[in-house]
């Protein structure tokens, strides 16, 4: 009987530990800024993470070359905190800058436009995403169609 239940109280043992980094919070942060090229009728995404006023706060940047039911539209910039749809905002919109509260934070995201060689035309954008003034996620998005 002893033995049976030493058995069981290892197995036990090896459950919890082994599960232990299943259920772990991934603890990297900003990994920093990447190319995020877009494909035909993908969405593509990074995700990066930092601490915002001492909590952490994960942060999802995407990209589509074109907007629209059957494509052919403007590209477009998703943001989402927590892999939360939050931002969708057509590419030529986000030069300016949008600003959104978030559970009372500010999230302002921004994409300066990138052009080709010969400086006409717009081939991505280079986005920066802050909440409170603190840069949480960016990328260059390079669209391809």
């Amino acid at each position: 009987m002893l033995r049976v239940q030493s058995v069981s109280l290892l197995a036990l043992a090896l459950t919890a530990v082994t599960l232990s980094g299943c259920v772990a919070a991934p603890t990297w942060v900003n990994r920093g800024p990447t190319d995020l090229v877009t494909g035909k009728g993908l969405i593509s995404c990074y995700t990066d993470a930092t601490f915002i006023d001492g909590e952490r706060m994960e942060g999802t940047l995407c990209a589509t070359p074109e907007s629209g039911f059957f494509g052919g539209g403007e590209p477009e910039i998703y943001f989402g905190p927590w892999n939360r749809k939050f931002m969708k905002e057509p590419a030529s919109t986000t030069t300016t800058g949008i600003t959104r509260d978030y559970q009372g934070k500010k999230v302002f995201l921004q994409c300066n436009p990138v052009l080709a060689t010969d400086e006409k035309t717009e081939i991505g954008r280079d986005c920066k995403v802050t909440i409170n003034g603190q840069l949480i996620v960016s990328a260059n998005v390079i669209f391809k169609k």
